[in-house]
């Protein structure tokens, strides 16, 4: 009854109405003659030391169940070759139980901006190094098991990081599938004057280079068979490496990237290639991908360390599409770059700089935003188009390693494209949660240290300001020795006009003045040369000095 009926009864009764509803009610009870008969009797000490028994009983026997399961799962490791932490594996294994099984998936034709993942499988080698398959994909969304322990060191524990996308892809997933579902539904939009730019993002070693090749090698061939005749292909391969631009189709000259008064950007000394048939285009493609920079870094033993751009142009009369195909640099965290050499150490920051521009690039065209910050890296300098103009479309393609050590790597991905549809009304909706028991969500939380952070985007912007150096110093170089070689030529013609067969009489006076003159020269140039030089050794060595600081904040801060 509620409680203004109690009330209403126990004013009828002439009893009175104070106290709680519950003690009201018990005064109703008495008044009317029932009895508490469903009261719960109280347990007699016999009985309590008995539901102890079936409580430790039954911890027990769970405690039995593990140990077996554990023992179990320890076997078909060994026999599979595989080392790991069995206990991990198995909270692991629990938790998907839980997860629904049907995945659904959707293409990018209707979308403006289309973010989807891509899981690559777990290696044999990396399972006998003790590796876990902690991340799961059920489309649209894709779990990362990090495991933890907690304070006391030994008590094992899961943390479920969710995040929904466009598409997931799973190991189980084939190049084939991954491209349907990506940019096959684009084709028809290339073909009709339309700019889709598609990006590979992720960790080093995660299948980025792989997953690009099958794209490029797959969407050229549609490409060719919807084209109808009177179709021109062309096709430029370049890189962006260290700030610099080089053409890969060209001995990997440097290219210059200038912008017009009508502010068009314009790549200057690009070349680009006509191709009539599908091997043409996959011949240069290979080409392009096999001279094109790599390196090894503590991350991985052969990493892509530039932006590789491959562009594919369509024209027929004045309808021209576009096709760019982005093969982004491997994205290291900011403490896994500190603990490289000096070289990859500028890679590295170069590269995270660039990453962050495309993201704001990308964010401003989701959002609507009227000013698109292109001039952010070189890399966004040379793809405005794909940000500013009308008919274009972006796919992202996020790859991520399975492995359980690379979590924070996966992380790191996973908020980067998560972000890039933030206020998007083409984002897809989030689809239901996954829960289990005994397992705990994930929020999304930096992970980066605030104190780490702020140092390491000083250090960013110092590595920017290295490179402006390095690069002024290359061209004072060049430009000194192109001087020098013309006051050579002058100081040939002085010494011939005096030693020469037909030198006769010469002014002494003349001569001293001109050679003085000309050695004047000389010391201009190569004083100013000497004084850049001066500028980035100093820079090189506040460089190596920040770099240690931060090596240094990082290693007390995970203490």
């Amino acid at each position: 009854m509620s409680n203004d009926q109690v009330v209403s009864q126990l004013k009828n009764k002439g009893l009175p109405v104070f106290g709680t509803h519950q003690q009201r009610i018990q005064r109703l009870k008495k008044a009317s003659g029932i009895s508490e008969n469903n009261a719960k009797k109280p347990k007699s000490t016999l009985e309590e030391i008995d539901a102890i028994s079936r409580r430790r009983e039954e911890r027990r026997r769970k405690m039995e169940e593990e140990k077996i399961l554990k023992q179990e799962k320890k076997l078909e490791n060994e026999a599979n070759g595989k080392v790991c932490d069995v206990e991990f594996q198995i909270m692991i294994d629990e938790y998907r139980e839980n997860l629904r099984k049907n995945v659904s998936y959707v293409t990018a034709e209707d979308m403006k901006i289309y973010v989807c993942v891509r899981k690559r499988p777990i290696f044999s080698k990396e399972e006998k190094n003790g590796e876990i398959d902690a991340n799961t994909c059920v489309s649209p969304c894709v779990l990362v098991h990090e495991p933890k322990y907690k304070v006391d060191g030994i008590t094992k524990y899961l943390v479920n990081h969710e995040f929904n996308f466009d598409n997931t892809f799973g190991e189980e997933e084939t190049n084939d599938t991954v491209y349907s579902y990506t940019l096959k539904s684009l084709c028809p939009f290339i073909l009709n004057n339309g700019t889709v730019t598609c990006f590979a993002y992720g960790q080093t070693g995660s299948g980025k280079t792989y997953t690009m090749k099958a794209l490029q090698s797959n969407i050229v061939s549609d490409l060719f068979r919807l084209a109808k005749s009177g179709f021109q292909f062309t096709m430029s391969f370049y890189e962006i490496y260290g700030g610099r631009c080089m053409d890969l189709l060209n001995n990997k000259e440097k290219l210059r990237i200038l912008e017009d008064g009508v502010g068009s950007i314009q790549i200057q000394g690009l070349v680009e290639k006509q191709a009539s048939s599908v091997s043409e285009i996959q011949s240069l493609i290979e080409y392009g991908n096999s001279v094109r920079t790599t390196h090894a870094t503590t991350s991985n033993e052969d990493s892509s360390r530039s932006h590789a751009i491959c562009q594919i142009s369509v024209a027929k009369g004045k309808q021209r599409g576009k096709l760019i195909l982005v093969d982004l640099a491997g994205s290291e965290r900011a403490q896994d770059c500190m603990s490289n050499n000096r070289q990859r150490r500028l890679e590295g920051a170069e590269i995270n700089k660039s990453l962050l521009a495309l993201k704001e690039c990308i964010r401003a065209l989701s959002t609507g935003e009227g000013h698109v910050p292109y001039r952010g890296s070189k890399l966004t300098l040379v793809l405005r188009d794909s940000f500013t103009g009308r008919n274009n479309k972006i796919v992202m393609l996020s790859c991520i390693s399975p492995g359980h050590t690379s979590a924070d790597h996966t992380l790191n991905t996973l908020r980067y494209a998560d972000r890039l549809k933030d206020n998007s009304k083409d984002r897809r909706p989030v689809q239901e949660e996954y829960k289990a028991e005994n397992y705990q969500s994930a929020q999304d939380e930096p992970e980066e240290d605030p104190v780490f952070q702020q140092e390491f985007n000083n250090f960013q912007k110092q590595v920017e300001a290295l490179l402006e150096k390095e690069e002024e110093l290359l061209n004072t170089h060049v430009d000194s020795i192109k001087q020098d070689a013309s006051i050579l030529t002058q100081e040939g013609n002085l010494i011939d006009s005096v030693q020469g067969e037909k030198c006769g009489e010469y002014d002494i006076d003349q001569y001293v003045q001109d050679l003085e003159t000309l050695v004047k020269k000389k010391l201009n140039i190569y004083q100013n040369l000497f004084g850049k030089l001066q500028d980035f050794k100093k820079c090189l060595k506040d460089e190596e000095v920040t770099s240690n600081h931060i090596t240094n904040t990082f290693k007390s801060f995970k203490k």
